[in-house]
């Protein structure tokens, strides 16, 4: 592993977005021999991890070549592409100079029409999120930073695996230590990343993550791609979601119906594209009420509620109960707490959406 990473470091001291013979040699390397060499670590890396599915991919650009190129280790379940999910990841420095064992994250969310960088604000709580879980269970090396250089330049591509770096470890171009040490370094992240994915899994406190989102898609990946692996299990149960969804109408319900607004309310969830009814002398207000454990980032609309409150707009409300507490009791779950987010008027916008699924007449 020494003599792959120096030689990536020495060509990156020549790097060019052209496809040259150097470039190409820092290709094999990246994609095959450091992969090669990492994928003869993974059944210690499992058994350390917990993790049963890792893998290894190597990546240097398609196309023009990226100016920081990386070698990742990760769950195929629970990262399928680099913009997702945590992972650990070897980088390079652009200017050649050191290169990095980083436990990072996907830095970038689908929009609908391209990648864009999550808001660094989210990927600092995200990073704070795991860092201190990892503190609790843990005793992190001083050698282990949080904050890394890879791009001078401070390009888009580069910055954004300075801000999704968790913690990670500095080896310089001219003090890359022995493969015993890299690959203590390895075993050590393995379990960090073990621990992460495990409460990831849960998801029900993750900055960024929605575990009801998660759920949605997940189930929709196994009805439409049976074949792929997908993280097993909910990370909430139908009970769960029901209390949850429950605490979040009463919350709304006991804002619109205090003295202050005085609202007559009612809950029409169960026949309606909406969740509550809410009048107040001849004033008539369509209410979406959504709960979550999460910080409210995402959410999921059907089709009739998008419909619907952009047609009646502007009679019409969002309201989001976000940091819901769940507790496990013997008689079930409960859901306590929760901030109330009000948007009033509201009218789903499309910038807005993103589209998860489609359903594709074949003309047969």
């Amino acid at each position: 592993m020494r003599d792959a990473i120096e030689e990536v470091l020495l060509w990156q001291t020549d790097y060019t977005h052209r496809n040259t013979d150097g470039m190409k040699r820092r290709g094999v390397i990246i994609r095959d021999e450091l992969r090669r060499e990492l994928e003869d670590l993974v059944p210690a890396l499992k058994a350390r991890s917990g993790i049963d599915d890792l893998q290894v991919q190597g990546k240097d650009g398609m196309g023009p070549k990226s100016a920081v190129p990386w070698t990742r280790i990760f769950s195929s379940s629970r990262s399928t592409r680099a913009t997702d999910g945590w992972y650990l990841v070897f980088l390079f420095s652009a200017d050649g100079g050191r290169a990095y064992l980083s436990l990072n994250q996907g830095t970038r969310r689908w929009n609908g029409s391209e990648f864009e960088l999550r808001p660094p604000v989210e990927l600092a709580h995200r990073n704070q999120w795991a860092r201190q879980l990892l503190e609790k269970d843990f005793v992190i090396p001083d050698e282990w930073v949080t904050e890394i250089d890879v791009d001078p330049r401070n390009e888009s591509l580069g910055h954004s695996y300075e801000l999704g770096n968790v913690l990670a470890v500095q080896y310089e171009a001219d003090a890359v230590p022995p493969d015993e040490q890299i690959e203590g370094h390895l075993l050590q992240a393995a379990e960090w990343i073990g621990s992460i994915y495990r409460e990831a899994d849960i998801g029900l406190r993750v900055p960024g993550e929605a575990p009801d989102v998660a759920d949605f898609e997940q189930k929709l990946a196994e009805v439409a791609e049976p074949r792929k692996s997908v993280r097993a299990g909910p990370r909430l149960s139908a009970s769960q979601r029901k209390v949850i969804e429950e605490r979040a109408v009463a919350v709304t319900v006991e804002y619109f119906t205090s003295k202050q607004l005085g609202f007559a309310v009612k809950d029409v969830g169960a026949t309606r594209s909406y969740d509550l009814h809410a009048t107040r002398d001849g004033e008539t207000l369509k209410i979406e009420v959504k709960g979550t454990t999460s910080n409210g980032s995402e959410v999921i609309l059907t089709r009739n509620e998008v419909d619907l409150h952009q047609a009646e707009y502007p009679a019409t409300a969002l309201a989001l109960v976000r940091y819901i507490e769940l507790e496990n009791t013997p008689d079930g779950s409960r859901a306590t707490g929760g901030e109330l987010i009000l948007q009033w008027p509201w009218k789903p916008l499309d910038a807005a959406l993103t589209a998860i699924a489609f359903r594709y007449t074949t003309g047969l």
